[in-house]
């Protein structure tokens, strides 16, 4: 590619992803706002703490990509609203494992309920597979994670994988109690 070409693919990626991730922080935060929580970050250690229960804050601020330091005061705002409780071990008091109360566990399964019409990229993924095929989504989140992976290293992002258990687990259990 000549490089006026590979100028404008940069500028396309850059703007693109750009464009993209304001909508979901906007969704995000307001999704987050309307489930009484300060930001969308808080929502996002909910979900790690339900996923990966007695969750170290270590572990939960390399996942998000946020300082430890940040992370504790989005934990003791959380504990603050009675939604998560911390446990110290007793071998070494730095390490804080992180824990849902069942009032946190209330919060994760409001937010189940709403996702699919509180993130505009939902119905986005839906018309992309209107317009192409059902098969692109599952492209689409190959080369979303290739790309994470790339760029951040498998091991920082494989979480998401992993909890795949267990939010299938969560909709399963939402189906069971509809029928």
């Amino acid at each position: 590619m000549d490089k006026k070409g590979e100028t404008q693919r940069i500028h396309e990626i850059l703007n693109y992803f750009r464009a993209v991730d304001v909508v979901i922080k906007e969704d995000w935060d307001k999704e987050a706002k309307k489930l009484s929580l300060d930001s969308s970050i808080q929502l996002n250690i909910l979900w790690i703490v339900y996923c990966f229960e007695g969750v170290r804050i270590t572990q939960i601020a390399e996942w998000t990509f946020w300082h430890p330091s940040s992370i504790v005061i989005h934990v003791k705002k959380l504990m603050e609203k009675g939604l998560v409780e911390i446990d110290k071990r007793d071998t070494d008091g730095r390490v804080v494992n992180v824990f849902l109360t069942g009032k946190g566990k209330e919060i994760i399964f409001a937010s189940r309920d709403s996702a699919p019409s509180a993130f505009r990229v939902v119905k986005a993924m839906e018309e992309l597979e209107k317009r192409y095929s059902p098969g692109v989504r599952q492209l689409f989140f190959e080369c979303l994670r290739f790309l994470a992976e790339e760029l951040h290293g498998v091991e920082r992002v494989d979480w998401v994988n992993q909890s795949r258990e267990t939010i299938d687990a969560l909709d399963e259990m939402k189906n069971y109690c509809k029928n």
